[in-house]
């Protein structure tokens, strides 16, 4: 990949190919990784908590019964 600096600007840069601009900072890569990866997980918690939720609910509706 053939890559230009963008004038004015330290960490972005042009790939020729596609035209895409690029961030070359990894320290910043690494950081959005790190969230994303976070955000992911606590997603995935909220997701098993309103399961289990749901299971309580449905226990409940059956010892009412």
């Amino acid at each position: 990949m053939k890559t230009l600096k963008i004038k004015d600007e330290e960490e972005l840069i042009r790939d020729t190919n596609t035209q895409a601009v690029l961030n070359s900072n990894m320290s910043s890569l690494e950081k959005y990784k790190a969230r994303r990866d976070k955000d992911r997980e606590m997603n995935d918690d909220v997701q098993s908590l309103k399961q289990d939720m749901k299971e309580i609910k449905e226990l409940l509706q059956q010892l009412i019964k």
